[in-house]
């Protein structure tokens, strides 16, 4: 019998190593590279771990084309280049416990003291003059032909209940001009835009896209926990309900008062304002070439607020901290969604983990300036 020599064993990261360095050999070199438009100016990037992208595998012979391949990285200004990652099924769901418990460290940083400074004054300055801005507003929505009812047609009701809690599922369409304006920050309007993005993604083999709606998901359901949570708290009642000027507080509010009367109660922070605010700050977070998504947003949400306040919906005061939450929910949302990329520099041995901080020039639209990225 044989003598039985012990079994050779590469270790792990020379193996890994070797694997790389021969990979050229037998596969296309744009396989290391990371995937890139056909039309994009930028040089190709490096993943970070440098792992080995498998090549697409060849389309029958008798099908005429290759299928198309899946984008995932887009230079959107020059020298900054973002990187998606196909989105795994329903993570804009379990990713929102992770956004709820970040955003507090998000917020209350010493760098944002002047804004958190900025929105609780403004706050309590909207406030003093709440029943003059409302008044005013309303004024003038009667001169322009606008009326202040909120006339809704009911197209489906679909009962659903949790326990005793009466959660329908419902669809009310708007009937009338100022009623449609605030279905600008519906709910509906806002899952469509999601769902636009989705199909887009989809068929389009677009990584932005579907994170992009995934990410819309995310920032929309953190920020509707949020405000309602407030609104429980602060037991707000609306103007058109108001039993005083500027409206009554109960603070926390009985729980079956609250449902048994909701508009005595949630009126401050806005709901409709703060998805609003992160539908607007995800699209363009994203698209950051498309200059216009930012004043066209900012734009119907102003029409919204107006709606809003010629209806007796919402006071001035509700906006400032409603349309605060919808921000910061969206940027936590969509800096899990997306990665730095920058120039290739070579082949390399992977960094370890507290080295792979990289700083890369950052040039949007007019700003211009250096930011910090750390890739896990």
């Amino acid at each position: 019998m044989l003598p039985r020599y012990p079994r050779w064993r590469w270790p792990k990261p020379r193996l890994a190593l070797l694997l790389t360095l021969l990979l050229p050999l037998g596969a296309p070199a744009a396989t290391l590279a990371t995937a890139r438009p056909a039309d994009s100016t930028a040089a190709p990037v490096l993943a970070d771990t440098l792992r080995p992208r498998p090549a697409a595998a060849p389309a029958p012979a008798d099908s005429g084309a290759q299928r198309r391949a899946r984008r995932t990285d887009y230079a959107v200004a020059p020298g900054v280049s973002w990187h998606y990652e196909r989105p795994r099924p329903f993570q804009w769901l379990y990713h929102i416990p992770r956004d709820v418990a970040e955003m507090p460290g998000y917020a209350f940083q010493k760098k944002n003291v002047p804004l958190l400074a900025g929105i609780a004054g403004s706050s309590a300055v909207l406030f003093l003059f709440d029943q003059v801005i409302i008044d005013g507003v309303q004024r003038g929505g009667r001169g322009l032909g606008i009326t202040a009812e909120d006339k809704q047609r009911n197209l489906f009701r679909l009962p659903f209940h949790i326990g005793s809690v009466n959660l329908p599922i419902e669809y009310n369409a708007p009937d009338n001009f100022n009623t449609s304006l605030y279905f600008l920050g519906d709910g509906w309007t806002h899952l469509t835009i999601a769902t636009s993005f989705f199909a887009y993604g989809l068929i389009g083999r677009d990584n932005r896209a579907l994170q992009t709606s995934s990410q819309l998901g995310e920032a929309i359901l953190t920020t509707g926990l949020a405000t309602q949570l407030l609104k429980h708290l602060t037991g707000r009642e609306s103007p058109n309900v108001s039993t005083q000027a500027r409206g009554k507080w109960d603070l926390l509010p009985n729980y079956n008062d609250y449902q048994h009367a909701v508009p005595a109660h949630d009126a401050f922070p806005t709901g409709h304002l703060a998805t609003a605010m992160a539908t607007v700050t995800v699209i363009a977070d994203n698209y950051p070439e498309y200059r216009f998504i930012r004043p066209v947003g900012y734009g119907l949400m102003t029409i919204l607020g107006a709606a809003m306040l010629n209806n007796g919906v919402h006071w001035a005061s509700d906006y400032p901290l409603g349309i605060a939450l919808g921000y910061g929910f969206a940027k936590i949302a969509v800096a899990h969604g997306r990665t730095r990329v920058g120039p290739a520099t070579g082949l390399a041995r992977p960094k370890p983990w507290y080295r792979r901080a990289q700083p890369s020039p950052f040039v949007y639209g007019p700003f211009t300036g250096a930011t910090l990225a750390w890739h896990w």
